[in-house]
């Protein structure tokens, strides 16, 4: 195999790469909290799209919990997406580590 047949093939990976990567930042995923207090959308790029609190959690005595509460949950769909989102990589490129290279 050539040198231009190897970059040839690169370039290629990395088109594909990023194809994939811009349909996963655009994909929705659902936001469900415990009991479904807190439920919404949020994007593969991470961007809250929708975001909703149960009524019943607006009272002042449960302000500390509603946030505990919010930052768990975004921080749980945080980590599923990044992990969906390599995960979602990994079958592109076979599992190598095109990084350095996009």
């Amino acid at each position: 195999m050539n040198f231009a047949n190897l970059v040839q093939q690169a370039q290629q990976m990395q088109r594909k790469v990023n194809k994939i990567k811009k349909e996963f930042d655009e994909r929705e995923f659902d936001i469900v909290s415990q009991n479904n207090i807190i439920t919404g959308k949020m994007k593969g790029n991470l961007s809250i799209i929708e975001l909703h609190i149960d009524q019943t959690m607006f009272n002042t005595d449960n302000q500390e919990d509603v946030e505990d509460l919010l930052m768990v949950t975004i921080n749980q769909m945080i980590d599923k997406i990044n992990k969906e989102r390599e995960d979602t990589l990994n079958k592109v490129t076979n599992g190598v580590d095109v990084s350095a290279f996009i």
